[in-house]
């Protein structure tokens, strides 16, 4: 039960600073804040309301403006990026390797996040050759945790 004290001060700190948010996900949970305290609506009910909404409705998008995309928004921006590059590849820029399109930054995403994945070059892969390949993969198996 140590939890609880924390559990009800973020439902506090979600009615004070991002009520209409918080208003609307329980609205459509067929709940109304002004229920809160009686039987039909708990302290709880609302915490486990707000940590369990979907992405890209207004609360998640209050909370962490990173999900403000849906995975349908991410999968569209793929594909639209995709046809991009494919058009800019049949051009001359494209043909010369300039120009190239870059992909839409999702929300709340930006280029120079220190967390962000940076991509590997070409250069800095440290690979095998042919032979070493082949002795790794000849080498016998041993099952693990065994």
């Amino acid at each position: 039960m140590d939890r609880e004290p924390k559990r009800l001060a973020a439902v506090l700190w979600l009615i004070d600073n991002h009520r209409d948010e918080l208003e609307y996900e329980l609205i459509k949970a067929g709940v109304r804040l002004r229920w809160l305290g009686r039987p039909l609506l708990s302290w709880h009910d609302i915490y486990l309301i707000a940590a369990n909404c979907e992405p890209g409705t207004p609360l998640a998008t209050a909370l962490d403006r990173r999900m403000a995309w849906k995975p349908i928004d991410f999968w569209m921006r793929s594909i639209e990026y995709s046809l991009r590059w494919l058009v800019w590849a049949k051009t001359k820029d494209g043909q010369k390797g300039r120009g190239k399109p870059k992909p839409i930054q999702p929300p709340g995403i930006s280029a120079n996040d220190p967390n962000r994945r940076s991509v590997v070059r070409k250069g800095e892969l440290a690979g095998m050759d042919k032979q070493s390949l082949r002795d790794y993969l000849n080498r016998p198996r041993t099952a693990s945790g065994a």
